[in-house]
């Protein structure tokens, strides 16, 4: 290498790393120096320094337009645009590559460079300014993506129309629509504004508006006022919606546009249509616990017609026409206490026993809509809860509260309930009462039947709708007839008042004995007859009198001793009040009552008996035993055998109203005091009478035998 090129060379990059610092002291050279001449060698270099390279944003594209028919197609493009690189760019066409097919593309009349990537199609040239021309056709979709960014749009499309508007400005990256139904929008004309409002009054005011809106031009940004105070929730048909200045303003893209505006209302009051539109729906809706008040000089239309769905049936619809106004006026309803939960029947089973434990087994039918728990009392201490059949653990407010807390569900359900308490049976006889369970619900109907042991014989039972009496009617009548039938037989007042005693007692004895009295008096009053001489007819008929006061004692015999059955028995109870087991057996005591319906005393033990028995004189210490744990899910236990029944029942029972049945009774010891004073009884009247009856049984004897009677010795 010479050295003259060697020295340039070694002065050219002195003069590039001086040049900085050339620059920002910029010392005074003398001409002719060396400095000079590196001075000017620096200046050569930097005007004759290549451009530097383009990064970011290296084109500028300024107008597009999409002309020609959809139908056959295709479709022509034009956009023009420029370079701000020194160098060839690539300039973003259209996409996606695959939808879209480009063909004949040129750059001012000259065939282009086009190529594609992933998103779409790109033109790559150097131009300063450009305008690419070509034909485009859509490949199965009618859509067209954009990258750009593009300054403006113009669309004039034959058989089709660009939904989001036929001129569009800033456009990036953006995806137009063709849809070949519009195609027959209608020329540029006036807008078509209709709007419709519902107002729903609540808890809260809310409004629904309904905005239809159709030009011939692009609706652009449409601004609704917003007079009344609304606050707006959401609104669809509109994207970048935006409440300011007291107004909604609704973005819109073409010339059609269907927007739903939803919010909520202060204060309703006098509305008025915009001015913008002809008329105006008003669909007006309240629910149970507001009543609107509708005033001005808008029409009531069928509220089927309403553009908007009415939600409520009491929904009324309205048109306000242009001029007209509406006044709208609410009115606060105040509501009373409702039932929010109802007892549709409480069954409840108690036994008394013969230690004076009381097991009580409760069903409680009920229908809840909006209580979560029932605080009820038992009564005793309770041993078990169920709903539907599960069992559930059973649970106190307090720690020593005697009250339990049971889960309620909506709807119809059923709880059971058991519960053990105590009762002393009196020595002859007393009361007890057995009040049933108390609760802040009005029950519709409670019934309860009470069982007792055999040798406890209930008189009355009171508490319930209609009091229940152990003497009835036919009582009274038996009474009556055994008193009357002594007046007639007896002449003496003690001797009538022995024999009504004795009589009227074998009614509640026996009712054999009581139609053996009564044939006994028919055969008194015909012993005249009978045991007398007589004609041959007037004997025959006697004989016939007494056939039939026989079949009749029969008879009455059978029924008498039907009515001895009939007596305070399980047989008297309605089968619905039956208590099962848990395992849907009949109960303990179905041998007694079935020995009971068919008229037999049953006063001996079977061994279903014994075994309810012996758990009678468990419960008491089945509750101060190990069996007793806390915190766990209880399970239920069989009721007691019993020997009689009794049902009562009450309507409408509330915790201020409770039912409260008292049970009046007697023992054996003393129906066994009676029977023998009744005997006693029987013992006195038959010495009254022994004289009688000891000659008519020697007439009947000596009659039986076909003697004469002896007459007497001077007789005539």
């Amino acid at each position: 290498m010479p050295r003259t090129l060697r020295r340039a060379l070694a002065a050219l990059l002195l003069a590039l790393l001086v040049t900085p610092f050339a620059h920002a002291q910029a010392p005074a050279v003398a001409p002719g120096s060396w400095a000079s001449q590196l001075d000017e060698l620096t200046r050569w270099v930097e005007a004759h320094r290549g451009p530097a390279a383009c990064t970011e944003r290296c084109f500028a594209l300024t107008r597009l337009r999409i002309t020609g028919s959809l139908e056959p197609g295709p479709l022509q493009f034009e956009l023009e645009g420029a370079v701000l690189a020194d160098g060839p760019v690539n300039v973003p066409l259209f996409g996606p590559p695959g939808r879209v097919r480009l063909e004949n593309v040129t750059q001012d009349g000259a065939p282009a460079a086009v190529s594609f990537d992933d998103a779409a199609y790109f033109a790559r040239t150097a131009a300063r300014r450009f305008v690419l021309r070509g034909s485009l056709t859509l490949v199965d979709e009618l859509a067209l993506t954009i990258p750009g960014p593009v300054n403006a749009l113009d669309a004039d499309i034959t058989g089709a129309r660009v939904v989001e508007g036929a001129h569009l400005a800033g456009l990036s990256n953006v995806t137009l629509h063709l849809d070949r139904g519009l195609a027959a929008a209608p020329a540029a004309g006036p807008t078509v504004f209709q709007r419709s409002h519902a107002l729903r009054v609540g808890r809260e005011i809310g409004f629904t508006d309904r905005l239809v809106l159709q030009s011939g031009n692009d609706l652009g940004v449409v601004r609704l006022p917003l007079r009344n105070g609304e606050r707006v929730l959401d609104v669809t048909g509109s994207v970048g919606w935006r409440q300011e200045g007291g107004a909604l303003l609704l973005p819109t893209a073409g010339r059609a546009a269907d927007i739903t505006i939803t919010g909520t209302l202060a204060a309703v009051g006098s509305f008025e249509p915009d001015p913008r539109s002809e008329y105006e729906w008003w669909l007006l809706e309240s629910d149970a616990e507001h009543r609107l008040t509708v005033t001005g000089d808008a029409r009531q239309i069928d509220a089927d017609e309403s553009p908007i769905p009415r939600t409520q049936p009491g929904a009324r619809l309205y048109l306000v026409e242009r001029g007209h106004h509406i006044a709208v006026a609410v009115q606060t309803l105040h509501s009373l206490d409702a039932l929010a939960a109802v007892v549709h029947a409480h069954r409840r089973t108690t036994v008394l026993t013969r230690r004076g434990d009381v097991v009580s087994d409760d069903a409680i039918t009920y229908e809840n809509n909006g209580i979560d728990y029932l605080t009820l009392d038992p009564q005793g201490r309770p041993i078990y809860v169920a709903t539907d059949g599960a069992a559930e653990r059973i649970m106190h407010a307090d720690r020593d509260a005697r009250e339990v807390l049971v889960s309620l569900r909506n709807g119809r359900h059923e709880v059971r309930t058991q519960s053990l308490g105590h009762a002393p049976i009196g020595l002859f006889g007393g009361s007890v009462e057995l009040p049933t369970p108390t609760y802040r619900l009005t029950a519709s109907r409670v019934t309860a039947t009470i069982g007792l042991p055999s040798f406890v014989a209930p008189v009355a039972v009171l508490g319930g709708d209609r009091p229940w009496f152990a003497l009835a009617l036919d009582d009274l009548v038996a009474v009556l007839v055994a008193l009357g039938l002594a007046w007639a037989l007896e002449r003496d007042a003690a001797r009538r008042a022995l024999l009504g005693a004795v009589v009227a007692g074998a009614w509640f004895v026996s009712g054999a004995l009581y139609a053996a009295a009564l044939a006994g008096a028919s055969l008194w009053v015909l012993r005249a007859v009978l045991f007398r001489g007589g004609r041959p007819w007037l004997r025959a008929a006697a004989l016939g009198a007494a056939a039939t006061v026989a079949l009749l004692i029969g008879v009455g015999t059978l029924g008498l001793t039907r009515r001895e059955s009939r007596g305070p028995t399980m047989a008297d109870v309605p089968s619905s009040t039956m208590t099962r087991s848990p395992s849907g057996g009949e109960d303990l005591d179905d041998g007694v009552a079935s020995d009971q319906r068919n008229g037999v005393s049953n006063n001996r033990s079977n061994p279903l008996q014994r075994v309810g028995r012996g758990l009678i004189n468990g419960y008491q210490a089945v509750t101060e035993s190990a069996a007793m744990v806390q915190g766990v899910t209880p399970v239920a236990i069989t009721l007691p055998a019993y020997d009689r029944a009794v049902a009562v029942s009450r309507e409408l029972v509330t915790r201020e109203r409770p039912f409260r049945p008292r049970v009046y009774y007697v023992t054996s010891w003393t129906t066994g005091a009676l029977a023998l004073a009744w005997a006693a009884l029987v013992v006195l009247l038959a010495r009254a009478h022994r004289e009688t009856l000891a000659r008519w049984g020697a007439a009947l004897r000596e009659r039986l035998r076909g003697d004469e009677p002896v007459t007497p010795a001077g007789a005539p």
